[in-house]
């Protein structure tokens, strides 16, 4: 990705103008990470924010029986880090995939907010989009079965022609379900048989998106 596209994906995510989109470009640094690369360990004193572009960034908590158990994932246009001051982070933060972040000290993107309004404005509506998002998912852990909750995060994971490439890794999707591998893979599994979705060597494709949706109770 070359100055021009993160620009103008910095002018998208914030809504912002573009001069503001290159002040910001201008501050950050990009960086890739692989499969499984930590960001940041639970209990390290983190003073950085991070943009994801591509890829999926997960914050992975102990829980009290000892399991690991997902927090929270964001994708591109969301931000995640130590905001608005230095703190001690709470999660691990890895990357899922392939992950391409820009990444800001927080003491410059607080200086940046200062500065420009509307780059005070994005951030606002990035975070109550996030939070929002929060939200959603405590009310599914709350509301939906373990395998409503697994077909609910395969029609968040699918795009607009509801097909999910590359094909999303059982253990992956079950951590973010907040159920057991298991019953993420007998939940696809039942999917397959009934002809809801198919597996092909790009990825997943949801036959029948309308029949999923009715599975998610």
């Amino acid at each position: 990705m070359d100055i021009t596209e993160r620009t103008a994906a910095l002018e998208s995510f914030f809504m912002c103008s573009r001069t503001e989109a290159e002040k910001l470009n201008a501050a950050m640094t990009l960086v890739r990470y692989h499969h499984r690369d930590t960001l940041a360990h639970q209990g390290d004193l983190g003073s950085k924010l991070w943009i994801v572009l591509d890829g999926l960034a997960q914050l992975h908590i102990i829980g009290v029986d000892g399991q690991i158990k997902l927090l929270a994932a964001h994708g591109p246009g969301e931000l995640f880090g130590a905001f608005p001051h230095e703190r001690v982070f709470i999660a691990d933060v890895t990357a899922r995939d392939k992950l391409t972040v820009l990444e800001v000290s927080t003491s410059t993107m607080a200086d940046l907010l200062k500065e420009g309004t509307r780059i005070g404005n994005g951030l606002s509506r990035i975070l109550g989009r996030q939070f929002n998002a929060v939200l959603d998912r405590m009310a599914a852990r709350i509301t939906l079965t373990a395998t409503g909750r697994v077909y609910s995060e395969l029609l968040r994971e699918a795009d607009e022609q509801n097909k999910i490439s590359p094909t999303p890794i059982i253990a992956a999707l079950a951590l973010t379900a907040q159920t057991t591998r298991e019953t993420g893979s007998r939940a696809i599994n039942a999917l397959e048989r009934r002809g809801i979705i198919r597996r092909n060597k790009s990825g997943l494709e949801i036959l029948s998106r309308s029949m999923l949706e009715n599975l998610i109770v």
